[in-house]
């Protein structure tokens, strides 16, 4: 084993890190600390749960994290370095790969794109691949954000849309495959109506504040564990684990 070394500071999965799959999240990290010891580092004991705005912090303190790959590439990249990218368990995804789905509520008459000129826009964060960027090839975004409601989540503006407080939102596919797990009151209140190309997929990112020696070691350990979760873990988490996809193949988020 190599010689020991101390990271402390904040890990988080915050894009993915609902209050009911604490469990599930604190298994991934797990692993990944077990594969880091292999690689002789010593990381944070536990995930920091707590909410985050997630494009609104990158700090030096930050050991782990999972970011959308737009706000990153963008505003991040150059104190957030690139270890991995999210691989998601969607069955008809790229390895690497994600996409978004836009929704309307299941008793709507929306069945096109084109019918949502005037609807209600519900988003997560208006600097979202996901929930917002996805969305600029196909329609006018620009005018549904300034008439839209930010919600703050993927979650939120899924529950937004079936309680009748917004038209339509974009949803990345993984959030929407977890809520058919823990909230299918609120799936099975939407309608999928359409899907967006697919595009690279979050990414996992350390500090830049660490030398090469450790980023190096720390994208194996992030390697190596996620491409071998147990399944306890990845079948409920629907989660195949990270891919190295290189950090310039997000040049195409370059706004």
């Amino acid at each position: 084993m190599k010689e020991m070394r101390t990271l402390r500071g904040l890990a988080l999965m915050p894009l993915y890190d609902w209050p009911e799959l604490h469990h599930l999240t604190d298994g991934v990290w797990a692993c990944i600390r077990e594969a880091a010891r292999e690689e002789g580092l010593d990381l944070p004991v536990d995930l920091d749960h707590r909410a985050q705005r997630v494009s609104a912090w990158m700090t030096d303190k930050v050991v782990f994290s999972q970011l959308c790959g737009s706000p990153w590439f963008r505003k991040h990249r150059h104190h957030a370095h690139y270890l991995a990218t999210s691989d998601f368990a969607l069955n008809d995804n790229e390895p690497g790969q994600y996409y978004s789905k836009i929704v309307v509520a299941a008793g709507s008459t929306y069945t096109a794109l084109d019918q949502l000129e005037s609807a209600k826009f519900a988003y997560n964060d208006d600097d979202s691949q996901s929930g917002v960027h996805c969305l600029r090839p196909l329609m006018d975004v620009e005018a549904h954000l300034a008439h839209g409601v930010e919600s703050g989540g993927h979650r939120l503006s899924m529950q937004a849309v079936a309680a009748g407080e917004a038209d339509f939102a974009a949803i990345d596919a993984f959030s929407f495959r977890l809520a058919e797990s823990v909230a299918p009151e609120v799936t099975n209140a939407l309608r999928v109506i359409a899907k967006t190309p697919q595009r690279p997929a979050p990414v996992f990112v350390t500090s830049t504040a660490y030398d090469k020696d450790t980023k190096k070691r720390l994208q194996h350990a992030v390697l190596t564990a996620l491409s071998n979760l147990p399944e306890t873990v990845s079948g409920p988490y629907s989660f195949r684990g990270a891919v190295d996809l290189g950090a310039s193949l997000y040049k195409i988020f370059k706004l």
